[in-house]
């Protein structure tokens, strides 16, 4: 922990050097070269592996350096690099609560999917803390990332829903209660999320694999800052913003934008889309989102980051969601990374509750 620290601290001092301490437009680096420089010196900067430097992504790495900088140490986990699957990056972290008051307590169960775009993140970037303290048990997993020819989507979003699976053939031995599930997840993470909560399960009784017999069915669904439909003519039409829309994009779907209209490639997007997969009998969701519902529709010169963020997808799924009957909440411009994680445990527990009653 004190070299990855460490580490993180040097990063942080020549970022700070090269691109300024506000990234105003006067000390944003100015030429390619400049940028290509950072690019070379920290490649997990580009976190839509574009291979291009945002000012966003700088901004956004001199940011996650610095909370690194700042935290305690990381809560170890009770279980770490559990392997769920074959893959080297199907693997979780558990945390189980404390049980010294009730030794056959069973928990609920929180389980997070990182950020990252598909192409990037790590299981290792949640902090559990805040939902121990509240008696839950926690999962952080990782999943496969998306490389626009061998590994396309929904590829991630099944490694999402095993790892649901997989939590449940440990119930008893971790001490989890399997009908108080949640699921959150942040950018990508949100997508798995909803995709899971939303989607028909996936349990397969008849299956050798004792995991995927298990139901892949959850309590209740937070997901922050998450894209509901992913179908471009709908994000250009009721939201504008870049045209190309994300750089993960053709890794996900194995073509660019412009070509999502072949066959093969609009029927993955399709079932990427979670809204595609709601129905009425889906758990609850709250939904969150860092920035305001405003601004839309957004100039073509938006970055992808709020466009993709944006709050107005919250918006589009609640009206759905209560069209057809399914509880949901909606929150924009609430950071929970800045104290407002309260309100996603109160919301959590609270469904916990109506679960057993």
């Amino acid at each position: 922990m004190f070299c990855k620290t460490l580490s993180a601290i040097t990063a942080l001092v020549v970022l700070c050097s090269s691109v300024g301490r506000t990234l105003s437009a006067d000390d944003r680096p100015n030429s390619n070269q400049q940028r290509q420089r950072l690019l070379q010196r920290f490649p997990d900067a580009d976190t839509n592996k574009d291979g291009v430097l945002s000012d966003e992504e700088i901004a956004a790495y001199r940011k996650k350096v610095t909370q690194e900088r700042n935290q305690p140490a990381r809560v170890q986990p009770t279980h770490a690099n559990v392997a769920y699957g074959s893959h080297e990056r199907h693997v979780l972290d558990f945390w189980a609560p404390s049980s010294e008051e009730n030794e056959d307590a069973q928990f609920p169960l929180l389980i997070f999917f990182h950020g990252g775009g598909f192409v990037a993140g790590d299981k290792s970037s949640f902090d559990p803390r805040p939902f121990l303290d509240a008696g839950m048990a926690v999962v952080s997993a990782n999943y496969r990332f998306v490389d626009g020819k061998e590994t396309l989507s929904p590829t991630p979003l099944h490694d999402g829903a095993r790892v649901v699976q997989f939590v449940r053939t440990k119930a008893k031995e971790w001490q989890i209660d399997p009908n108080r599930i949640a699921l959150s997840g942040n950018s990508a993470g949100a997508v798995m999320s909803l995709w899971i909560g939303f989607h028909d399960d996936l349990a397969n009784p008849s299956s050798d694999d004792p995991v995927a017999r298990e139901s892949s069915r959850v309590a209740c669904i937070a997901p922050l800052n998450g894209p509901t439909i992913l179908e471009p003519d709908w994000i250009h039409q009721r939201m504008g913003g870049p045209p190309h829309i994300h750089g993960s994009f053709p890794k996900m779907f194995g073509a660019e934008v412009s070509d999502s209209m072949q066959p093969e490639v609009q029927k993955r997007i399709l079932e990427t889309s979670p809204i595609r997969h709601l129905t009425k009998d889906d758990p609850p969701a709250l939904l969150v989102y860092n920035g305001k519902n405003e601004g839309i529709p957004l100039p073509e010169s938006a970055s992808t980051g709020v466009l993709i963020h944006h709050a107005y997808f919250g918006e589009a799924l609640k009206a759905r969601m209560d069209e057809i009957g399914v509880p949901c909440e909606f929150h924009p411009g609430t950071n929970p990374s800045r104290g407002d994680y309260n309100l996603v445990i109160d919301w959590i527990k609270d469904q916990f509750q109506r679960t057993t009653q």
